[in-house]
């Protein structure tokens, strides 16, 4: 390149050449208009030459780029700063220079929180001088810091800079004293930051740390003085933030140098272009540079947050802020308003800079402004393009600038009138048009003329437009015009789109006033309530000569209005506003414009339509009145129509009161402007008026309202008010006319029932004023009394309307009684007649209501038999609320009655369930029209106390039963209230009360005593809480109803865990006469649960009446035992008492009784207690518990003796809680008292003492003395006195687990002695005597396990016999039989430590442990399941737990499975540990008998009675939750018995159970059904339960817990593992078979996540396990195991070769099969290998085999094969190294074989035929 030729572009030197410019000082502005200058001469060169021709070539200079901005050098190093502050300091003020975010923000939080803010304390005066030393970073820093994109970092920055001028001097002095242009511009730029706390905070600091001031003005050293020549710089920087906002940023944050690579050289054909010349057109240097992040050279941060776009924006509405409060400061400087001419000199040369029509393009939001042209190619880009926040910022600029009375805005009106008219009519945000109203409206208010300015040519700007195609061209020396200049039509479109002047300069268009045109017919862009009022003022600021400048002003203006309407424009969410808005705003200008026109003659000669009304041209045609009046009148008048035609189409949508006051104030309006155009007006309205009753369509509505609001609008005398009535009148006289006309006309009522409505609602409007002319008045009488039954069924609304407006009483009650006699003449059609006359009662007012009546009883017969016949509630409601029109007095007395007697017999059917409830509602409306018209003070006292009683129950008891609320509580409340005297409201509460406590007692209504109680906690009107108590507390009766009652326990067998319960058979109790309600309780059982609801709620009214602990517990028994036997038949409960709500009864009585039994009390209080009940001291003064003790302790014998002492052992427990041994003593003491008079009650006492209270000295001398008298009772009576005395042994027995010693031991041995003479005797002694005999012998056997003796034969006798005695299936027997179980049970415990005692037992024990197994192995026959049959069932299981394996056989699984599906929930757990071994002796057994079976005599099927528990299904059952998962757990158990079965049985055995499974098809159809539904895999995998935290391997059965949610699915997902594991193939088979598409594959993907792994890993651990391989493994078979893969590996040695086979377990097995390769065959023919392979694949597939029994197998064909084989003499090698083959060649002479391979190698080596061996020839 030659010496000077530039390689640059000529915009990249131009773009230099401007930075240089820049940076050595020279104005920009001159520069830019040298360039401007340069620019047009040479395309005006271009222009008038040729192209190529006579063009001096220019020479190319070098002007080299600018260098970046150097990077401010950081004043730590530059001043030395870091040498003198705190190293801690140092490194905080080091991360401020961080590029990174994260690094910023946590420097400033250390810098204000470790620094600052401490920094005010005096004591750490060193961090304050820090602080001053370190300041010049600080302001180095803070510039960038307030312009941050991040807005925390923003936000601490201008919080630490207030911190910091807050702190003790001379921080804040030095701070101000350094501060520059930059950090006082951004520091106020954050003070209008976009974020409002950012601003906030700064702008406090700024107020208070700021002043302006003159220099020669004093302040304060601690505030920065803002003289004028501070003010001017920044408003310096305003104006550069606004106009190049990214070259702020960059200054402030200036970029690091970079050097840029040079682009590689792509050689190409033609001139060289620079990468900026290719990005295209439109694109300027700038953006092009500031596009791309690497062209800075910045490191990216948090600046990538933020878009350049934004960051301009955010930058921008800051300086608008800014240059606000500077404009403002400003002027309060020069000391607003001026006066000076020079200070006016200086304010015009401060606005100077906002001539630039760039600045004000920040109003426009599209991207290039109309008014901003260009010279070049490139338009420039709108600074509020796409921003509105800037366009906001902007329009209050602009608005604090006019709207200031000192702002020179003559000097900016040429460039703001173009910049405000071109942006304010196309602005589409909602948010700027609010803010751009002020500044708008302002300019135009002060400035009309804006309006022709903004119709001149567009500014013209340097916009540094890219000139790289013209360089091109140049390097080339080819030139082209500009697109402009080849393109006419686009000039003529630009010139069209701005206007043009005419050779005179008068403008022709105007855009602006085009845009206003069509911001109208937009509807005002969207914001009509905001936009429409401004309307007006705008018009008015517009010049004629604007208007006249387009074709037909005034009817383009008006189009453009009425289009927002043809356009739907103004279908907003306030539909009625928005019409409002535009209608008023439509009218006030056509007002304004026929007034202009009027009375403006200049004006008007330009709004003339066309040549002919413009007339000759001359003055005096212009100026005429009279055409003036015309163009006028038809301004208006066509305006007014167009309203009222479109409001009367529903176009145009608001309230018609809102439309008709817009024309009222248009006509005051126009008529006072001028009376002709009133006139007309009025005319062109009225008649519009009146056409629309000339169509077929119904009337408007806003005929009316307009009418009407005329009258009240336009002042009466006037010329208005006298039209309006004139028009009135006809209106009314045509709707007359027309009523009429429809009414004569019978074919077409219902095509006119519209118009005929549309009428009446004129009628209705207008009808008071004008019913006020006689002749209209006498008109409507004729026309109604003719019609009259007619207009009831066609329009009764005309007959209200006209009894409404009637003041003629007469004519009124006429017109009234001629209807009711109509009504009564036809009594077909009464209830429709009837409906309409109600209708029209309704409607009127009061005081044609009260003209209303009737002659005599015209409708009286008609009423009656309506209510008679029912159905017509409705209607007679309707009556009864106002009956006086219609009926006499003396038939609604008659039909209120009947009324009342109808309802009473309701109330008992709907109580119970019975009757409509239709029909009652219907009462209920007619009970509560007539109460509410309060006449039931004509019904008697005792009709009114009744029904009203029966009120409250619709009201209250019977939402009760349906759950649903109804209005019977209204009339309730309206019944009680005054209307009523007091003594019917006591009246009524007393029936009310007599009526619930027979509700409660009441069986057969279904209502809960529950609800009664929450019923009244909600609370009832006029009925408290104490009126439930007064029903409840009904002490006699209760007593009396429990007395009646039998108390005996329901069930003998619950001696078995009741102690006071007497064992052996009770008499059956008649309890038929007994009823329960539909939740199973008795009358009495929900009066005492209603008084125990309401206890628990109000538990010191509970305190105040103990007596009532007696009855809850009583209650609490009855229901612990219905628990405990579910179908006994008790006298409180029914057998059908849900077992949730007996449990919540125990615990709601366990709950009061411990409240109540509970306190504080003095020491020795029961022993007192004790002692005054012994001595009989008891009267009714006597506290509550000593009452209630002395009632349990009256009891005698019989059977509610036993009830009552079980009551007294339920309060003693609670009372001896913390009881002393005085206390103890005492009531011991009183049990020896009253044992003859109450046996049960002492027996409770003393069974009390000795388990809850401590031990008396007296209770030992007790036991001894009942021991004793053991002696003296012979054996006649044993059955007798010595039955009593062996219960009371028993119940003085201590705790076994206690250190009381029951009995000495010589005492035990005496006692065992008088126990056996009763046994010798040859008196027959009772099954009692035998158990309680048993229940001694149990705590007897502790005390003699050392003593030896015949008692322990005895005791063995005594088990045996009672063994031999009971049986599950006799309920009776069941208390003995626990007791001998227990007894069992002790001594297999003494026996396990005392050998001498173990000695005698061995002998008896098999015969006694194999009764128990044979009691447990029986089936019960149908019996019901208890808690003391669950309790003796668990007994045995215990004992048969460890059950010796002689006494285990292969039948006993048989016998004994049934076990598992016990009723009781821990019988089936304990009894499968046993099961378990049963099943192992089972499968032993058949082990040995089949692999000595040669003739398959042994049958290899499950167990029978397994089987059938396998075959039932609990999937359908509709029983109780947990009754159902307790059913289904004893099924699952079943199956893993089943599982177990498989448990080291042999391949045969397995095979066996395997075709039985198969044959009955079990697992398909219920064992897989069960699981899927317990794992909820019927519902797809998003529904099944999660097994991802459970190992499936293992269950350990003792952990199950029938209380867990997850205890089912859990042994369900262990059982399907189990099948996975065992039955493979059968699972494979279901699947296989499996239709449904979404089960298979849930079931698919749930066992290969969950299942396959751990199935895998365990057949992979069974072929490593030693014990198994024994017998696989030796010497020539070996077996590899990869787990990694997955695969196994068999391989069998032979000679130096293997045989191997490879089995490869897929991801999902056992779903699909095993993969078996064949890796190596050697010496094996191909059938045979396959046969082999075959049957291991059968084994593997079908017969559930193991891999172990498939490699068994496998090694037995190929051992086989190769035995007896004899390797070839010749190689050596039983297989041949040639082709892998065994020696099959023999030799006929020594037998020996050879490979055919080596013998065709001898033969040929050694040139013979002959046998190696013995030399014979072996081909002969």
């Amino acid at each position: 390149m030659a010496k000077g030729k530039s390689s640059a572009s000529s915009a990249t030197r131009k773009k230099h050449a401007r930075k240089a410019a820049h940076t050595a000082g020279v104005d920009s502005a001159e520069t830019q208009q040298q360039q401007q200058q340069q620019k047009k001469g040479a395309k005006g060169d271009k222009k008038h030459g040729k192209k190529g021709k006579d063009k001096e070539p220019r020479k190319k200079v070098y002007i080299p780029p600018s260098k970046p901005a150097p990077v401010r050098p950081d004043p730590l190093d530059t001043l030395g700063i870091a040498q003198i502050i705190p190293a801690e300091l140092l490194v905080v003020l080091r991360k401020l220079a961080k590029k990174d975010g994260v690094t910023k923000r946590r420097a400033l939080e250390d810098l204000q929180a470790d620094w600052v803010e401490r920094a005010r304390n005096e004591e750490e005066g060193w961090r304050l001088d820090a602080i001053v030393d370190a300041l010049p970073v600080w302001l180095h820093h803070l510039p960038f810091l307030l312009l941050h994109p991040s807005r925390r970092i923003r936000l601490l920055t201008t919080s630490l800079h207030s911190f910091i001028l807050r702190l003790p001097s001379p921080a804040p002095e030095r701070l101000l004293t350094f501060l520059t242009e930059y950090i006082i511009g951004t520091w106020l730029l954050s003070s209008y930051d976009v974020d409002r706390q950012v601003a906030g905070s700064a702008r406090d600091a700024w107020g208070r740390f700021t002043s302006v001031s003159n220099p020669s003005e004093e302040g304060s050293t601690k505030k920065l003085k803002l003289d004028e020549d501070r003010l001017k710089q920044l408003w310096d920087f305003v104006q550069r933030t606004l106009l190049d906002p990214l070259g702020t940023y960059n200054y402030v944050n200036p970029p690091q140098p970079v050097v840029v690579p040079p682009p590689p050289s792509i050689p190409r054909k033609g001139p060289a272009r620079t990468p900026h010349a290719q990005l295209g057109r439109g694109q300027n240097a700038h953006s092009r540079d500031a596009g791309k992040e690497e062209d800075t050279g910045r490191v990216k941060s948090d600046e990538d947050e933020e878009s350049e776009e934004d960051r301009k924006a955010r930058m921008r509405v800051a300086a608008f802020g800014a240059g606000e409060w500077v404009f403002d400061a400003y002027l309060r400087l020069l000391h607003s308003p001026l006066s000076d001419d020079t200070e006016k000199t200086k304010l015009t040369s401060f606005v100077k800079p906002l001539e630039n029509p760039l600045l004000w393009s920040s109003l426009y939001h599209a991207q290039n402004a109309p008014f901003i042209l260009s010279d070049g190619d490139e338009k420039v880009q709108a600074i509020g393009w796409d921003q509105p926040a800037v366009r906001r910022a902007a329009w209050s600029f602009l608005y604090s600038i006019i709207s200031n009375s000192s702002t020179p805005i003559e000097i900016l009106l040429p460039t703001l009138s173009q910049a405000v008219l071109r942006s304010a009519w196309v602005e589409p945000d909602t948010g700027v048009r609010g803010a751009m109203w002020g500044a708008m409206l302002g300019l135009l208010k002060a400035h009309p003329e804006a309006w022709t300015l903004a119709s001149t040519s567009p500014s013209h700007i340097d916009a540094g437009q890219n000139e790289d195609d013209d360089e091109d061209e140049d390097d080339s020396d080819h030139e082209t015009e500009s697109e402009d200049e080849k393109d006419p039509d686009h000039t003529h479109t630009k010139k069209q789109e701005h206007g043009h002047r005419t050779s005179t300069g008068t403008t022709t268009a105007s855009p602006a006033y085009q845009e206003f045109l069509q911001f109208l017919e937009l509807g005002c862009m969207g914001s009509p309530t905001q936009a429409y009022p401004a309307v007006l003022v705008v018009l008015s600021t517009i010049p004629w000569s604007i208007l006249a400048a387009t074709t037909n002003p005034v009817e383009r203006l008006f189009t453009s209005f009425w289009a927002a309407v043809d356009g739907r424009a103004l279908s907003g969410l306030d539909r009625s506003a928005a019409g409002k808005a535009f209608l008023w705003s439509v009218l006030e200008c056509a007002v304004y414009i026929s007034r202009r026109i009027l009375f403006d003659g200049e004006g008007a000669s330009l709004l003339w339509q066309d040549d002919s009304e413009r007339g000759d041209g001359s003055e005096s045609s212009v100026s005429d009145p009279e055409r003036r009046k015309v163009a006028a009148r038809r301004v208006i008048s066509e305006q007014v129509k167009k309203a009222w035609e479109e409001i009367s189409s529903g176009r145009l949508k608001l309230q018609e009161i809102a439309a008709a006051q817009a024309l009222a104030n248009t006509m005051k309006v126009v008529n006072g402007i001028d009376e002709g155009l009133g006139d007309s007006t009025w005319q062109t309205l009225s008649e519009t008026i009146k056409s629309s009753l000339g169509t077929s369509q119904p009337v408007p509505t806003l005929l009316a309202s307009t009418l009407e609001e005329f009258a009240t609008s336009f002042e009466p005398g006037t010329k208005l008010f006298e039209a309006n009535q004139k028009l009135t009148e006809e209106v009314v006289r045509e709707i007359l006319g027309q009523i009429e006309t429809i009414l004569q006309d019978d074919d077409r009522e219902d095509e006119e029932k519209a118009r005929l409505n549309s009428f009446v609602g004129v009628l209705d409007t207008l009808g008071g004023e004008v019913l006020k002319d006689s002749e209209i008045a006498s008109k409507i009488d004729d026309t109604i009394s003719t019609n009259a039954y007619r207009l009831l069924n066609f329009s009764p609304r005309l007959l209200g309307v006209y009894l409404t407006h009637r003041t003629n009483g007469s004519r009124r009650t006429a017109l009234w009684r001629a209807l009711l006699r109509s009504v009564d003449q036809r009594p077909d059609d009464l209830t429709t007649s009837l409906s309409a006359l109600l209708d029209i009662v309704t409607d009127i007012n009061d005081d044609a209501l009260r003209a209303l009546t009737p002659e005599a009883d015209e409708l009286d017969g008609a009423i009656q038999h309506l209510l008679l016949e029912g159905g017509s509630y409705a209607l007679l409601k309707r009556l009864l609320q106002n009956p006086d029109p219609f009926i006499s007095r003396q038939c609604f007395t008659g039909v209120l009655s009947t009324i009342l007697h109808t309802f009473y017999s309701y109330v008992d059917d709907r109580l119970h369930s019975r009757g409509s409830l239709s029909s009652v509602d219907g009462l209920l409306g007619l009970l509560h029209a007539a109460v509410q018209r309060s006449v039931i003070d004509a019904v008697p006292q005792e009709e009114v106390t009744t029904v009203l009683r029966d009120v409250f129950v619709f009201a209250y008891i019977v939402p009760l039963l349906d759950g649903n609320d109804n209005n019977w509580r209204v009339l309730w409340e309206v019944g009680l209230s005054s209307a009523v005297s007091e003594e019917v409201k006591i009246g009524v509460v007393g029936l009310v009360k007599e009526r619930l406590r027979d509700l409660i007692e009441d069986c057969t209504v279904p209502i809960r005593p529950s609800a009664l109680v929450h019923l009244f906690e909600e609370g009832v009107p006029y009925l408290s809480e104490e009126s439930l108590s007064e029903v409840v507390l009904a002490r006699e009766k209760l007593d009396f109803m429990l007395e009646s009652m039998s108390g005996q326990p329901t069930s003998a067998t619950l001696a078995v865990i009741d102690p006071l319960v007497l064992p052996g058979e009770w008499d059956e109790v008649d309890l038929t006469h007994v009823i329960y309600d539909a939740v199973g309780l008795s009358s009495y059982a929900r009066l005492v649960v209603t008084l125990l609801l309401h206890f628990l709620q109000h538990r010191e009214l509970a305190r105040q009446n103990l007596w009532a602990l007696r009855h809850f517990l009583a209650l609490r028994i009855s229901a612990q035992d219905v628990l405990d036997v579910p179908q006994s038949a008790s006298p409180i409960f029914s057998k059908a008492v849900s077992r949730t709500e007996l449990l919540d009864l125990v615990q709601k009585v366990d709950q009061i009784s411990a409240y109540l039994l509970s306190g504080d009390h003095e020491e020795g209080w029961l022993a007192q207690l004790a002692s005054r009940l012994g001595q009989n001291k008891t009267n009714e003064q006597s506290p509550e518990i000593e009452i209630l003790m002395k009632v349990l302790l009256a009891s005698r014998e019989g059977p509610n003796a036993h009830r009552e002492a079980r009551i007294l052992r339920l309060v003693l427990h609670h009372l001896f809680a913390n009881a002393g041994k005085m206390g103890a003593e005492g009531w011991l003491v009183l049990a020896r008292g009253v044992e003859r008079t109450a046996p049960h009650a002492a027996m409770a006492i003393t069974y009390s003492v000795t388990q809850y209270a401590p031990e008396p000295p007296r209770l030992d001398r007790l036991r001894n003395e009942l021991a004793a008298n053991m002696f003296g009772i012979p054996p006649s009576k044993a059955n007798t006195e010595g039955l009593w005395t062996l219960r009371r042994l028993a119940a003085v027995a201590p705790d076994p687990e206690s250190d009381i010693v029951y009995l000495p031991m010589p005492r035990a041995v005496n006692l065992m002695k008088a126990c056996q003479q009763w046994i010798t005797s040859d008196e027959d002694l009772d099954e009692e005597v035998d158990s309680e005999m048993t229940e001694v012998f149990l705590h007897l056997a502790p005390i003699l396990q050392n003593v030896p003796g015949s008692h322990w034969e005895l005791i063995y006798d005594v088990v045996e016999n009672n063994l031999e005695n009971c049986s599950f299936d006799e309920e009776s027997t069941l208390p003995l039989l626990s007791r001998t179980l227990k007894l069992i049970i002790a001594i297999e415990d003494l026996t396990s430590t005392n050998k001498s005692l173990r000695s005698g037992w061995d002998e008896r024990r098999s015969a006694i442990l194999t009764m128990v197994r044979d009691l447990i192995a029986k089936k019960p026959n149908n019996i019901s399941m208890s808690t003391p049959l669950s309790v003796c069932r668990e007994l045995a299981l215990t004992i048969v737990q460890d059950l010796p394996q002689s006494l285990i056989g292969n039948d006993t699984l048989s016998k004994m499975c049934h076990l598992v599906t016990d009723a009781s929930e821990s019988v089936p757990q304990m009894a499968y540990k046993m099961l378990r071994e049963a099943a192992n002796k089972r499968t032993e057994y058949l082990v040995v008998e089949t692999s000595v079976d040669t003739e398959d005599s042994i049958s290899l099927d499950l167990p029978e009675e397994l089987v059938q528990l396998l075959q039932n299904s609990f999937l359908d059952e509709e029983i109780d939750e947990r009754e159902h998962n307790h059913h289904v757990f004893g099924y699952l158990l079943a199956w893993m018995l089943v599982f177990d079965l498989f448990a080291n049985a042999s391949l045969k055995v397995k095979s066996g159970y395997m075709d039985h499974l198969r044959r009955e098809n079990m697992v398909a159809e219920r064992f897989l059904p069960h699981i899927f539904t317990i794992l909820r895999l019927y519902g797809g995998l998003s529904k099944v339960f999660k097994l991802d935290i459970w190992e499936v391997d293992e269950f350990y059965l003792e952990m199950y817990s029938a209380d867990s949610p997850i205890g089912l699915p859990l042994l369900a997902a262990h059982l399907y593992y189990q099948a996975l594991l065992l039955v493979p193939s059968l699972i494979r088979n279901w699947l296989s078979d499996c239709r449904d598409k979404q089960l298979s594959q849930a079931v698919t993907s749930y066992t290969s996540t969950h299942f396959s792994p751990s199935i895998v890993r365990a057949e992979l651990a069974q072929v490593k396990d030693p014990s198994l391989a024994a017998d696989l493994v030796d010497e020539t078979f070996s077996v590899k195991v990869a787990n990694a893969i997955s695969e196994i590996t068999a391989a069998f040695a032979v000679d130096e070769y293997s045989l191997e086979l490879k089995l490869r377990l897929p991801s999902d097995f056992p779903l699909h099969t095993i993969i078996m390769k064949d890796s190596h065959r050697i010496g094996v023919a191909e059938d045979r290998w396959r046969s082999w392979i075959l049957g291991v694949q059968q084994i593997l597939t079908f017969r559930s085999g193991s891999i172990v029994d498939g490699l068994a197998f496998f090694k037995k064909n190929v051992t086989s094969h190769f035995e007896g084989r004899s390797e070839c003499a010749i190689c050596y090698s039983m297989i041949s190294a040639m082709d892998s083959s065994l020696p099959k060649k023999p030799c006929k002479t020594c037998k020996n074989r050879f490979h055919a391979g080596c013998l065709y190698k001898w033969f040929n080596t050694s040139h013979s035929s002959s046998c190696p061996l013995c030399r014979s020839e072996i081909i002969q």
